[in-house]
């Protein structure tokens, strides 16, 4: 399903309430209040929509199998809801219990990340579980069943039972990012292309800096001064490693271990502007626009 800025500008929802838990609540500030934003991340992915179909053929069996695991009847949940009391906090659903009980949410992951469940415990990432959180919240359930399919092999069910003071906890912190947002008062990035996004061009002012400011700036410049002692140590021995391979494309140990590969890439065809200019300028200049500057940043 497709949705317009217009549509999502208007309420935070589940996929939000992630973004938000991960540390990203710039990036769902500008989600919200620039539409040119919200339009260049949703161009058209071939990679992304390949994904998305797959994750929609294997929602259905996923839940089916949950279903029969759980013992309980689930019915498609595909609807909108918005919270009784707060009109910006919405969200959408995967499947709900026939009683009206218990959701399900079906994840469909890489298998790598096995290891950070554990439904003996309920352990799971932070944004899965603000996720579920929120769902509750709009509903107005108590259980959500987090059902996961690890690589296509192991599903695995996390049973969360959901308490009020948690919804209310959540409910309290994504609503501090909605006043932002209404407020269009940014909050603190958490990236550098964060905070491009939130300030892409400059001024001629002078920020002035507090003490606190002051000692970040004299620890960010420690921690690149010993950045470039790594990378001067990393480049050394990364050259003499590929001195010792001269034309091999592997390192290897006695024993077959392989310590390194240096392949060579498959060539590429490029497009040559310079030649362009040079045989058809007129052609050239046709083609060129003019663009924002981005700003550069200098630790001084």
């Amino acid at each position: 399903m497709i949705y317009t800025f217009e549509e999502r500008s208007k309420a935070i929802f589940a996929t939000d309430a992630r973004q938000i838990a991960d540390g990203h609540a710039a990036e769902v500030y500008l989600k919200k209040t620039d539409q040119a934003y919200w339009e260049e991340r949703n161009k058209f992915d071939p990679a992304s929509q390949e994904r998305m179909n797959w994750g929609l053929l294997l929602q259905e069996s996923i839940g089916r199998e949950a279903s029969n695991r759980l013992k309980v009847a689930l019915k498609d949940a595909d609807y909108e809801l918005t919270h009784a009391k707060h009109g910006w906090m919405r969200s959408h659903f995967d499947f709900i219990s026939e009683d009206g009980k218990t959701l399900v949410e079906v994840k469909n992951y890489n298998a790598m990340k096995r290891n950070q469940y554990d439904p003996e415990t309920g352990l799971m990432p932070v944004a899965d579980s603000v996720q579920c959180i929120h769902e509750a919240a709009v509903h107005n359930v108590e259980r959500v069943v987090l059902a996961v399919l690890f690589g296509g092999q192991e599903l695995v069910l996390i049973d969360k039972q959901i308490t009020e003071e948690e919804k209310e906890r959540l409910i309290k912190s994504e609503a501090a990012v909605w006043g932002a947002i209404q407020a269009r008062t940014p909050p603190m990035p958490t990236t550098p292309d964060e905070a491009r996004k939130l300030f892409p061009s400059s001024t001629d002012n002078s920020a002035l800096a507090n003490s606190h400011v002051e000692q970040v700036a004299a620890q960010l410049k420690t921690i690149k001064e010993h950045i470039k002692k790594l990378e001067e140590q990393e480049a050394k021995q990364q050259a003499y490693l590929q001195a010792a391979m001269k034309d091999a494309s592997s390192l290897v140990t006695f024993d077959g271990r392989v310590l390194a590969t240096w392949k060579s890439a498959k060539g590429s065809m490029s497009f040559d502007k310079s030649a362009l200019e040079k045989d058809m300028p007129e052609v050239y200049q046709r083609y060129m626009k003019e663009t924002t500057g981005s700003r550069r940043f200098l630790l001084k």
